[in-house]
This record gives C-alpha cells, sequence and structure tokens, in this order.
C-alpha cells in the first residue's frame, strides 16, 4: 500500500517538474519557490486519488483500446499545440518553456 502511494507521489513530482514548470509560479508578479511544487503535487496527488475513486476499472483490451484510439492522437495533438506555442510566441509561454 505505501508503495504505490509513494509511486504516486514519485509520479505526482515528474508531472509537476517536466511538465507544469515546477517550482515556477504560474503568476509572473508572484515569487518562485518549493512551495509552488509542493502546491503541484498536492493538486495533482488530488487528481490521482479522485480518478481512482471515481473512474471504474477496465479490461486489458478496453485499456488498450484507449490508449491508441484516444490518448495517442490526444498527446500528438497537445505535442503539435505546445510547439506552435513556443514557435510563435505566445506571451508568458515562453518563460514555462525556457524554464525560467
Amino acid at each position: 500500500m505505501i508503495g504505490e502511494l509513494m509511486a504516486v507521489v514519485l509520479m505526482c513530482a515528474l508531472m509537476s517538474i517536466l511538465f507544469f514548470g515546477g517550482w515556477l509560479s504560474p503568476v509572473e508578479f508572484l515569487p518562485d519557490g518549493i512551495l509552488w511544487l509542493v502546491g503541484k503535487m498536492l493538486f495533482f496527488f488530488f487528481l490521482f486519488a479522485m480518478v481512482k475513486a471515481i473512474v471504474p476499472r477496465y479490461r486489458y483490451d478496453q485499456l488498450m483500446r484507449i490508449g491508441w484510439k484516444v490518448f495517442l492522437p490526444m498527446s500528438l495533438a497537445w505535442v503539435v499545440i505546445v510547439a506552435a506555442l513556443a514557435q510563435y510566441g505566445v506571451p508568458g509561454y515562453a518563460r514555462w518553456a525556457v524554464g525560467g
């Protein structure tokens, strides 16, 4: 049980650091710091807990179908959107893309 929770905490930390700016503030005039990282981790931990409590368990074939037909196209579209935002310099986005 504790191993599963630690894996979720690690996933929350990695997701916060790699995809959501880690310790950077989402608002430019607020100072950056470790509290932003902890807050983002708590937010994602809450999301993981709610998804685990609300979503029904899928069979393996259903998971494979969702992965290939839904999640793969969504993730590829998201890569294109992020690349476009970084390329065309949307105000406020360059700070997140560069990391500081």
